[in-house]
């Protein structure tokens, strides 16, 4: 980086000594009149005028090699003196192209104006770096997915109630065959074991129970993607056994975030939140006291690996493994 800089430096540098340099000379059509103008000063005002002095030194000091193409100067030579420096002509004697060029002004690109004072500021551009970061995390399937269980768990422990719905969030299990699988969330209650499969997807959801897999619709774009209903039978299968339990027990359930519109009818038990948490309750017969509920706690916890970015890691290696 600091190499880029001094470059950077170099390069600017020499544009701006170049740009000096040339700025001192005068164009070809400004020296031929500064000399028609020498010759007049000498004829009729002699050769130790002051004007006749001043416009000798002008055409030393700025026509030692004058340019050939016509540079926008915002002097304008005339018969009087300005500073007792340069003298201006008149731009009624000059060429066509030099009075046009002369009362030009300078346009600015607004792109160059950006580009400068992003230059010119580093952390604007570590900003702007870190906002295009987090802006490619945040579209990953991924974290689109934890963001989206966040989501549904707040809402949970929101609307049911914590005296009778104990709830336990990302839940990894081991499987017989060395592999895991994982559970967004379990709801223990006297009503049942709810296991809930949250999906936080966008546009358009066909599917139905029967079918292997769904399709989601974004615009002109289509996914395929597993029946959440069969992942789930997959999760509670795993958890009763483990557990020990009865599937009787168990309550699986979808829920899909609000960006998702349905197109074709869903089982009762996917839908929406507010939806999915109208079906939970729904669910009025006692079968569970308060002590079972209390054990099968506490074996989830037993039995889950902790949650961990490695425990995550290991899953997802396993799950590209056994679909390759």
């Amino acid at each position: 980086m600091k190499w880029i800089l001094f470059c950077l430096f170099l390069i600017s540098a020499n544009c701006y000594t170049t740009n000096a340099f040339a700025a001192k000379q005068f164009t070809e059509a400004e020296c031929i009149l500064l000399k028609h103008q020498l010759t007049d000063y000498k004829r009729r005002l002699g050769g130790n005028s002051a004007l006749y002095q001043q416009t000798n030194t002008s055409i030393k000091k700025h026509c030692k090699a004058p340019v050939s193409s016509v540079k926008q100067h915002n002097q304008v030579l005339t018969t009087s003196v300005i500073n007792n420096t340069v003298p201006i002509i008149n731009q009624s004697v000059l060429p066509k192209n030099d009075t046009k060029q002369a009362n030009n002004t300078i346009v600015l690109n607004p792109l160059d104006i950006i580009f400068k004072a992003l230059s010119s500021n580093w952390l604007i551009w570590i900003l702007l770096a870190l906002f295009i970061m987090l802006l490619t995390i945040l579209r990953s399937p991924t974290v689109k997915g934890k963001l989206g269980e966040l989501y549904v768990s707040r809402n949970l422990r929101k609307k049911l109630p914590s005296d009778q719905y104990r709830i336990i969030d990302d839940v990894t299990l081991p499987l017989d065959d060395g592999g895991t699988t994982q559970i967004d969330h379990i709801i223990i209650s006297p009503f049942g074991i709810f296991v809930i499969e949250t999906k936080n997807m966008k546009g358009w959801i066909f599917g139905n129970e029967k079918q292997a897999r769904w399709t989601q619709t974004i615009y002109r774009t289509k996914n395929s993607f597993q029946n959440p209903l069969r992942q789930n039978y997959k999760h509670t299968q795993t958890l009763a056994q483990l557990l020990n339990l009865p599937t009787e027990l168990f309550h699986s359930v979808v829920i899909f975030t609000q960006n998702a519109e349905f197109k074709t009818t869903m089982p009762p038990n996917v839908g929406h939140l507010k939806e999915m948490l109208a079906f939970i309750k729904s669910f009025k017969s006692s079968l569970i006291d308060l002590k079972v509920q209390l054990s099968i706690e506490k074996q989830i916890d037993n039995l889950r690996f902790k949650p961990s970015f490695k425990t995550n890691k290991a899953h997802i290696s396993y799950l590209s493994t056994k679909h390759d």
